[in-house]
């Protein structure tokens, strides 16, 4: 029996393995249905697109107006429809969340809850600026105040952003007796994937797979929990290095090392390369040299800051990395699991045919964030994300992950068109003939992208390992928004890269990643039908 995605229109298809989650992306998914003539697959589509984001009032709508749907689910998304009022006016809003002033966002959104009660409106927004574990345990207020199967399904939400799983269970297992939710099943799912309970969580992924079919996410869910699982790891065989370089951040490359040197790291070598840094970072990088001594750790020093890809450049050349297996680089400013390597190194087995392997990266004070998956080029002029992409610009990044929290959807392993330099892992081979990253990318910023994309020009695929989820201590985008510091770097060199190559050049980047995904998640399908 064949897959549906197997007879549905190519960019259909490609979107849908791209990912199966995101509010945007999904209702974009829905167009492409409805304008192939598929209005069945188009409402379920439009249906889930709006259970992702479910106090939107704009999605409610249209969810409601589709025919045929159960009436439990009308009635919830029209309720939602009917108490949803958007003010006139949301400028000051606008230039807070641009700045990302949390406290006077928080303290804004009170005072609108308060003068203006039962307004979906300002509950949706005080749900989308919970932050950490705290806020999402005192959004119960707020998720209390809505009727049982909005609650419950929020709880159940707001519990996994908090770490959770039994509440969240709880909720969603209330949840799923009161109303027909889309894409329910799947997050019963991914619930009991958290809790370790295997049985369960395959019972239930599998439900939510054949009821809907296309949710790939769940396919690649399943498929780790039965053949792949979380708990598979292996140290990388051979030699191996990790590469850090920093400026001027001496007590977040402190807490970096810190957490790296009480990870699994085997025989690996720590080398960081201080880039001209006049604050307290040789004093740091000399402590942490005593502490793990010559065979474990070493630094190099620079009178000047020579910017990334020249330091990415200058550690790759020196002797000790070039006879290493594997290289990995890391940011000056993460948080890493204990067991990072070796799930670094088991998606190196499970892929031996890749040559980048990366992480799922979050927003270390808030966790439910994901900075970065894995993403894919989105370079058709057909595409969802063609409409994106303004005068000079060649290609879009897929963005599921940006368009959700975090419930557990992410964690799979599969290939991909990029993965985030924050923590990726090469074959050193490969890094020596590639020749390197490219400078005209300094000081920094999207030297990493161009290296993947070269690597998809010549046939190779990088392979994310959603697994490892590495907290980044900088909140992305905080200094890129517009009048912010890095705002004119990452304009100038993300125009640079869209200029580097030609259209042609990103669509044939672009079909290699697609294709190698599209082939996975087939493969994988296949084998859990055969079972």
């Amino acid at each position: 029996m064949p897959w549906l995605l197997e007879e549905l229109p190519e960019t259909l298809r490609t979107a849908l393995v791209h990912g199966t989650e995101g509010a945007g992306h999904l209702r974009g998914c829905a167009r492409l249905a409805a304008q192939a003539g598929l209005a069945r697959l188009s409402g379920e589509l439009l249906l889930s697109a709006w259970a992702q984001s479910p106090l939107d009032a704009v999605l409610a709508g249209e969810a409601a107006s589709l025919p045929d749907i159960p009436a439990s689910v009308r009635a919830v998304a029209a309720f939602v429809a009917d108490n949803s009022r958007p003010p006139a006016d949301l400028g000051y809003y606008q230039r807070l969340a641009q700045r990302r002033e949390a406290a006077k966002i928080a303290h804004y959104l009170e005072r609108q809850l308060e003068s203006d009660p039962g307004n979906l409106f300002w509950e949706r927004l005080s749900l989308t600026h919970a932050q950490d574990a705290e806020d999402w345990a005192a959004a119960g207020a707020v998720i209390a105040r809505l009727p049982e199967p909005l609650a419950r399904l929020l709880g159940g939400d707001a519990a996994m952003m908090r770490g959770a799983p039994e509440a969240a269970l709880a909720n969603y297992a209330r949840c799923v007796r009161l109303w027909e939710c889309p894409g329910l099943k799947v997050r019963l799912g991914l619930t009991c994937v958290a809790l370790g309970q295997r049985g369960e969580a395959e019972s239930w992924l599998r439900a939510g797979l054949t009821h809907e079919p296309w949710q790939v996410h769940a396919l690649l869910a399943l498929y780790d929990l039965l053949f792949a699982g979380p708990g598979l790891r292996s140290l990388p065989e051979g030699d191996t290095v990790i590469l850090l370089y920093t400026w001027n951040k001496a007590q977040d490359i402190g807490l970096t090392l810190e957490s790296l040197a009480a990870s699994d790291l085997g025989r690996a070598h720590i080398i960081v390369l201080d880039n001209g840094s006049t604050d307290d970072t040789a004093q740091v990088l000399a402590s942490w040299g005593g502490k793990l001594g010559p065979e474990r750790f070493s630094t190099v020093s620079l009178p000047v800051n020579v910017g990334a890809p020249a330091a990415r450049n200058w550690l790759v050349s020196l002797p000790v990395v070039k006879e290493s297996q594997w290289t990995v680089f890391l940011d000056d400013d993460v948080s890493l699991p204990p067991d990072w390597l070796g799930l670094l190194g088991a998606a190196a087995g499970l892929y031996p045919q890749a040559v980048v392997w990366g992480a799922r990266v979050r927003d270390f004070s808030r966790p439910a964030h994901v900075q970065s998956a894995d993403v894919f080029l989105d370079a058709s002029f057909e595409s969802i994300g063609a409409r994106e992409a303004g005068e000079g610009r060649h290609f879009t990044l897929s963005s599921c992950h940006h368009q959700t929290l975090d419930r557990g959807q992410f964690a799979y392993i599969r290939p991909c068109a990029t993965v985030t330099g924050c923590c990726h892992m090469f074959r050193t081979a490969t890094l020596a003939g590639q020749g390197g990253f490219d400078l005209r990318y300094s000081p920094s910023q999207y030297d990493d992208l161009d290296h993947d994309i070269r690597l998809l020009l010549s046939g190779r695929t990088p392979v994310y390992q959603g697994h490892l989820a590495v907290g980044h201590f900088k909140s992305t985008g905080s200094q890129g928004g517009v009048g912010q510091a890095q705002y004119g770097v990452g304009w100038a060199n993300q125009y640079k890269l869209h200029q580097k190559f030609d259209p042609d050049a990103f669509r044939r980047a672009a079909s290699v990643a697609d294709r190698a995904a599209w082939e996975d998640a087939l493969a994988k399908w296949r084998s859990l039908m055969a079972q």
